[in-house]
């Protein structure tokens, strides 16, 4: 079985495989590709998580005076602390929802294409429990982009914030 394409292959017209042969390289020409996705995905996390810092980051330069406002109000550091990273969590997580929902629309739209070309069959019907792990991961980016902010904003002096308007 193994001397039949090498036999076979440089004589003839014909062209012969070796099933279990072209079945490993097959695969592991995927896996090659499935590793390239998740590096990819991995590096759209970590964007995502600079974009949320930064995001955050510059929404606590804009609302500086109404943070200040809130303390002289009686709110405490770690009541705003909370607020901020509560404002990072809720970011991240409606991201999260919106991307995985996005993500297997879109997906149910390439398997209606193919399905309408006779090719591969590819549904976004199908929730896998491994997406949640998507969804702490998402969170857990935006409350690490959102503490140093929070940081920021909680141990910001009021005085001079005010005094500036």
């Amino acid at each position: 079985a193994a001397m039949l394409p090498r036999q076979t292959n440089p004589g003839t017209a014909l062209q012969a495989a070796s099933p279990a042969y072209e079945s490993a390289r097959l695969f592991r020409m995927i896996g090659v590709g499935v590793d390239v996705m998740r590096a990819f995905g991995l590096v759209l996390v970590l964007v995502a998580g600079l974009s949320v810092f930064i995001a955050l980051l510059s929404a606590l330069e804009d609302r500086r005076y109404d943070l200040a406002v809130m303390r002289m109000l009686g709110a405490s550091r770690a009541r705003l602390m909370g607020l901020l990273l509560l404002e990072g969590g809720t970011l991240a997580a409606s991201g999260g929802i919106a991307g995985i929902a996005l993500g297997h629309v879109l997906t149910e739209i390439l398997g209606t294409a193919l399905q309408a070309a006779q090719q591969t069959a590819v549904t976004g019907r199908i929730w896998l429990p491994q997406e949640l792990w998507l969804m702490v991961l998402a969170l857990g980016v935006g409350l690490a982009a959102a503490l140093i902010p929070a940081w920021r904003a909680c141990r910001a002096d009021i005085a001079p914030v005010l005094a500036g308007g």
